[in-house]
């Protein structure tokens, strides 16, 4: 018997770069360059220990015979697509001279996890940022979150005003009383259970954990080793926390044809799936609605579809492309709010 069609009863926010980049965060296309030039300053020195630049820059000049030329800086989806794909097909083959890749993929990712928890710590001492109109009208008991960051900006913010936040549903089931935050691609301090390092249990957390309980309760943690746990970290030592107690932070890359990524995220998808078709009202911000980003673009249409009446969809983004995109991809009669989200400054 099939599951029975929810009702439309949900304010759902989907939630892409655009609005991290309100707090000073960087998006999808500055990715790169950001993380070379964080890896220059004096936070970064690790990364320079450890050839971050000469690794990039030779993985370039592998890739793309353009890279010879001075300043060249590759597509960030495209160049996550390359290496990801030459990870799945081609790494071990001998005579590439290109044997270090599954090294730069994780200090890649290390490295940006990195940038983003000090441009998190940075925004979070900022004035504005306790009192922000959009992060206080979406950061509210009732309401799910579905995101492509990998940020906290959103955990940040709900820590600040102790919001209870939950980062899946509760067996299937989305409470008035909490946030539900779902990241699609994972979270700089998340890992899976074998990329633990030698420190205790309490220092990590379930996904289904209650972050700021009205009542303390600490769910038993999971024990398969591609089970994704949280590090338990605070905005003031979140980055010195993920660096020691995970080898590898499990943050799914914008490349295309990544579903064979998405295997650990299996759950929070069907969250979102759920979440979508409880949606009364879906606000996209800040997410740029790309044609290639194929799973996605599937999970909100199909939410949406789900049972017989439709929610209302409003685009919020500067960028007429994108709602044209929307439109063309996910609803034709999807509402338009061409405002910016405010910075912090």
């Amino acid at each position: 018997m099939p599951s029975p069609i929810p009702p439309r009863d949900r304010k759902v926010y989907f939630v892409g770069a655009g609005l991290s980049c309100a707090f000073r965060l960087p998006n999808t296309a500055s990715l790169l360059s950001e993380a070379m030039a964080f890896s220059k300053s004096p936070a970064g020195k690790w990364m320079q220990d450890e050839d971050f630049q000469p690794k990039l820059e030779k993985a370039f000049r592998f890739f793309y015979p353009d890279a010879e030329h001075t300043g060249f800086q590759p597509d960030v989806v495209d160049f996550f697509s390359a290496l990801r794909t030459y990870l799945d097909v081609g790494a071990g083959l001998v005579g590439t001279g290109f044997g270090d890749a599954p090294d730069l993929y994780r200090l890649l990712r290390r490295g940006i996890a990195h940038l983003l928890i000090d441009r998190t710590r940075r925004s979070r001492a900022m004035s504005g940022f306790a009192t922000h109109d959009y992060l206080a009208e979406m950061v509210q008991p009732g309401h799910i979150i579905i995101t492509s960051n990998w940020d906290t900006v959103i955990e940040e913010f709900a820590a600040e005003h102790s919001t209870p936040l939950r980062l899946t549903s509760r067996t299937r089931k989305f409470e008035t009383s909490e946030v539900v935050l779902l990241k699609l691609h994972g979270s700089l301090d998340w890992c899976q259970v074998h990329a633990r390092t030698s420190h205790p249990d309490d220092d990590y957390a379930a996904l289904r954990e209650l972050q700021s309980p009205p009542r303390p309760y600490t769910p038993g943690l999971p024990s398969e080793d591609e089970d994704l746990v949280r590090v338990r970290a605070s905005s003031t030592n979140a980055w010195r926390r993920v660096r020691s107690r995970s080898r590898e932070p499990y943050m799914v890359t914008m490349a295309t044809g990544k579903a064979d990524d998405l295997g650990p995220l299996r759950e929070i998808w069907r969250d979102a799936y759920r979440a979508l078709s409880r949606a009364k009202t879906l606000e996209i911000v800040g997410y740029s609605m790309p044609a290639d980003d194929v799973e996605i673009r599937t999970i909100l249409r199909t939410g949406l579809q789900r049972g017989t009446k439709k929610p209302r969809v409003i685009v919020h983004n500067p960028s007429p492309d994108v709602h044209h995109r929307v439109r063309s991809l996910l609803d034709r009669n999807a509402r338009s709010d061409y405002l910016p989200i405010d910075g912090v400054r």
